[in-house]
């Protein structure tokens, strides 16, 4: 064979080696974003959606055209269910856009992108108060410009879901998934379901969970800013994203509902433990003062499920017990689609257990709230000195470290 012959080999067989990986990539879609065929068994499970998690809930929301949408980081993602018969009717089909690691001006960035390709009569927005805490010599400012559609990023990163090789490597996990008893995927409507959690919980049990969680935020906490705050005394940056969002909702005609999401009871001990409860209280406030100051045509309400009640005071088992299941939170950092369902039926209908647990919170009834909070939050140090005791010594080794 010769140098020629050899070239139009090599050619051929490039083309036909492409063209396999791009047909095996195109079937088994390891991202959904083709959906040319779904089988049980072979690519029914996702398990690698969230690899380009942003990619797959943009596609998947232009398919679906939502009349709900939730926004949000880890803690709605996994919280937050759109198919649970919590929604209202006239909000269904309802989208999870929320991605993990999503900071504030993140969300505000991705709510514009999704306002690009439909409308929705309703968005629920998650509030993390860690996404708030800024540098106090910082002066940063944010306004969200929204992004236009560029065809050709949108062809590499197809292109990329078909013919790379991290695709598929991706593809090749995602039939390994399908026998899995515990495959971490996304659902179509882009909720994620944790599976993995249930895994590892019936392994390792729900303290190993809470334990891992509370180490890494107890040393989050210590290192991190402790005001929302930032030069001249001025609100971060976080809080323009708030008032785009206001802003994007206001000019669609969209109902929208602000989330202060259900922390558990640890997380909030160690907000106190690690110096961070005023600056909790000031966000509160500044909240309050935002939403309260948007224009009257604008259906906007701030809704707070924080606080110490027989939700977020779930008790974490003991080290060793694999067998007790909790029934709302997956660690100190993420709360269940059970809680997530308590959430919504108390935004949009008759609580669940015939009792108020969250309040629309608003500036004329903030301190109040607040004073209730901290009465709580004192009566559960009290209540519990043994969990006080093992966050105590978490915050102390963070101190060192």
């Amino acid at each position: 064979m010769n140098a020629r012959e050899y070239l139009w080999a090599w050619l051929w067989w490039m083309v036909l080696l492409l063209g396999n990986v791009f047909a095996f990539n195109l079937v088994i879609d390891p991202y959904g974003l083709f959906r040319v065929v779904d089988v049980p068994g072979v690519n029914s499970v996702k398990s690698q959606a969230s690899e380009r998690g942003s990619l797959f809930k943009h596609v998947s929301l232009e398919r679906m055209r939502a009349s709900g949408l939730i926004l949000g980081n880890s803690r709605a993602e996994i919280g937050f269910d759109p198919e649970s018969p919590a929604w209202p009717l006239w909000a269904r089909p309802a989208f999870n856009l929320a991605l993990p690691g999503a900071g504030i001006s993140a969300v505000a960035s991705d709510f514009a992108k999704a306002l690009r390709g439909s409308t929705p009569k309703l968005v629920v927005v998650g509030l993390d108060f860690l996404d708030f805490r800024v540098d106090p010599s910082s002066g940063d400012t944010f306004q969200i410009r929204a992004p236009g559609a560029d065809p050709s990023v949108e062809l590499r990163e197809h292109m990329s879901a078909l013919l790379s090789m991290s695709a598929l490597t991706d593809s090749l996990a995602t039939v390994k998934a399908q026998h899995e008893p515990y495959p971490t995927s996304l659902t179509e409507a882009g909720f994620n379901p944790k599976q993995d959690y249930v895994g590892i919980a019936r392994r390792e049990g729900y303290y190993a969970l809470f334990r891992q969680r509370d180490q890494e935020n107890a040393l989050a906490y210590m290192r991190g800013p402790k005001s929302i705050l930032q030069a001249g005394r001025r609100p971060g940056a976080g809080f323009d994203a708030v008032d785009g969002i206001i802003a994007l909702a206001g000019a669609r005609g969209i109902k929208l509902r602000f989330v202060i999401y259900p922390y558990h009871a640890h997380t909030l001990v160690l907000f106190r433990l690690s110096g961070l409860w005023p600056a909790y209280e000031d966000w509160k406030r500044e909240l309050a003062r935002r939403i309260d100051a948007a224009p009257g045509a604008i259906d906007v309400e701030l809704w707070d499920f924080t606080g110490f009640s027989p939700y977020s005071d779930e008790k974490v088992p003991i080290p060793g017990d694999t067998r007790t299941e909790l029934q709302w939170y997956w660690e100190a950092g993420h709360f269940k689609k059970a809680l997530a369902d308590v959430l919504l039926a108390e935004m949009f209908a008759a609580p669940m257990n015939g009792e108020r647990w969250g309040h629309r919170l608003t500036g004329r009834d903030v301190e109040e709230r607040l004073r209730e909070q901290r009465e709580a939050r004192d009566d559960y140090q009290r209540s519990h000195p043994n969990d006080i005791a093992d966050l105590e010594a978490l915050v102390a080794a963070a101190t060192r470290r």
